[in-house]
């Protein structure tokens, strides 16, 4: 049997326990992504707004105590706050937390990986969107496919797996790459998952519903279900090959009533739902404000109390997402 935390678990009012919190360290990023960033880019927030790692290690601590046993840094890029692998070293040991992972875009993966891994971060999951480079460059604006692959390659070589690779889905750009990421990674042990692109108030861009990815795969390879959901993705086995294929569908297969996470933003706003931005909690204004422990629980369990049930976004991009997700954290 779990024991219970010490400060009693996370409950949000439709019964969901959360357990696993993705924090942004930081709203830079040396991508600009299509689906993530305006073409006009962000005013990124000044430094004196951003959490401090001191803060960031000081939530993390209290959210472990309230059965928080999952944390994901995201940005922006993570790594390209000064000191990163500092405060995965200042994390990896908080008591209570089993995974401390970390979404990059893999720019400098390879220089990055085996210090990572020796600071304690466990699991990484990489974004790349194509592999072609003509279309990663429109993708990523700015982005090398080469500098990804070769740290994708670095993970192989460490035997660091499995890891999982993120490939968003977009309609009339690469969405005919489906098979061939499979193929690609087919004998290495990680998991590719596909993502729906998600409508931030992007114009022109559509997403590739499941079904079209799923059928692009299995022209070249038999997919077979697998038991078990990790988290909102639905997973497939790879018949005869060693990846398996993520499904991550939050518009055509919507996942919300098994939401069990939260976001904290890299000034500190508590996000309980990457559709909107309601009522939001300054968790950095309530550390700066006093160091008792005891009213940063009680502001994440205010925050909490206005997480909703669900989006209520179709797959046509009707009731667009609030906010730039290099803002909030993948």
């Amino acid at each position: 049997m779990v024991p219970s935390p010490p400060r009693g678990p996370i409950v949000d009012p439709f019964g969901r326990r959360i357990r696993y919190v993705r924090v942004s360290v930081t709203d830079r990023c040396n991508f600009r992504c299509v689906y993530c960033m305006p073409a006009a880019g962000i005013d990124v927030r000044p430094r004196a707004e951003m959490l401090t790692y001191d803060e960031i290690v000081r939530l993390a601590g209290v959210l472990a105590e309230m059965g928080v046993d999952k944390i994901r840094l995201t940005g922006g890029e993570p790594t390209v706050r000064r000191d990163f692998v500092k405060l995965v070293e200042r994390l990896s040991p908080v008591p209570g937390l089993r995974t401390l992972t970390m979404t990059t875009n893999g720019w400098n993966l390879a220089e990055i990986a085996r210090p990572l891994r020796d600071a304690g971060m466990t699991r990484l999951n990489v974004s790349i969107d194509s592999l072609r480079p003509d279309r990663f460059r429109t993708l990523s604006r700015v982005g090398e496919l080469g500098a990804v692959l070769r740290g994708i390659d670095t993970l192989v070589d460490m035997g660091w797996t499995p890891f999982k690779l993120n490939v968003v889905m977009v309609q009339g750009v690469n969405d005919d790459e489906a098979g061939e990421f499979v193929s690609r990674f087919a004998d290495v042990d990680c998991e590719v998952r596909f993502i729906e692109w998600i409508p931030f108030g992007v114009e022109g861009w559509r997403l590739v519903p499941w079904r079209d990815v799923r059928a692009r795969i299995e022209e070249r390879h038999r997919l077979e279900p697998l038991d078990g959901a990790d988290g909102p993705a639905a997973r497939f086995a790879v018949v005869g090959r060693r990846a398996r294929v993520g499904r991550i569908a939050a518009l055509s297969h919507q996942f919300c009533s098994a939401c069990d996470r939260v976001r904290v933003t890299s000034d500190g706003s508590l996000k309980t739902c990457l559709a909107y931005e309601p009522r939001m909690v300054s968790l950095r204004d309530v550390m700066r404000a006093t160091h008792d422990d005891d009213a940063l629980e009680a502001a994440i369990r205010a925050g909490i109390a206005h997480k909703p049930l669900s989006h209520a976004c179709d797959e046509e991009g009707e009731g667009r997402f609030e906010g730039a997700m290099v803002r909030i954290g993948g």
